[in-house]
């Protein structure tokens, strides 16, 4: 240490019947209950990319917090909906697209039900609701649900294939 003291080590109590052994090294040897038990596991990289994926659902596609996309997407995100003819390429025809939906349904806001990840993956199943009021869905009227298979590469989506499905006829999927 800097100013010459010793860090200080507090050993966690050893189980019954467990002896403990080792040196003032910062490491401290464990048992079966120990430190591993009441210390957090660093989450990996597949809880992290669903928290990506959850934060650009609830920030940028029920906030409108557009500023964010730059730094969720990669520069070269390709996005496939079935709402659009050609990819969205990229963080400026993500961000229009974004501005249109919202535009077009003001009030919209997307529930994720479910998500599952493995490797660079995530697979979202989500509903979407907009503003209109209705009791059957907790006061909003249910507008469409769908499923997206979104890949991460460093942390930013670079690509993701959306299926939905309407469920308030084929008009509120335009």
């Amino acid at each position: 240490m800097a100013n010459g003291t010793r860090p200080t080590i507090h050993r966690l109590p050893s189980p019954p019947g467990e002896k403990l052994t080792g040196k003032l090294t910062g490491i401290l040897p464990c048992g079966r209950t120990g430190a591993a038990a009441t210390i957090p596991l660093v989450e990996d990289v597949c809880g992290l990319n669903k928290r990506k994926v959850r934060l650009f659902v609830e920030a940028v596609w029920n906030e409108g917090r557009l500023e964010l996309i730059d730094a969720l997407l990669a520069a070269d995100y390709a996005g496939h909906f079935p709402c659009l003819a050609q990819a969205a390429l990229g963080r400026e025809d993500m961000r229009g697209l974004v501005e249109s939906r919202r535009r077009a349904h003001p009030g919209l806001w997307v529930k994720i039900e479910d998500q599952v990840a493995e490797d660079d993956r995530v697979v979202t199943r989500w509903q979407a609701t907009t503003g209109a009021a209705s009791a059957d869905a907790g006061g909003y009227a249910p507008f469409c649900s769908g499923i997206s298979i979104i890949r991460l590469l460093a942390g930013k989506q670079v690509d993701s294939h959306t299926e939905l499905t309407s469920l308030a006829g084929e008009e509120a999927a335009a």
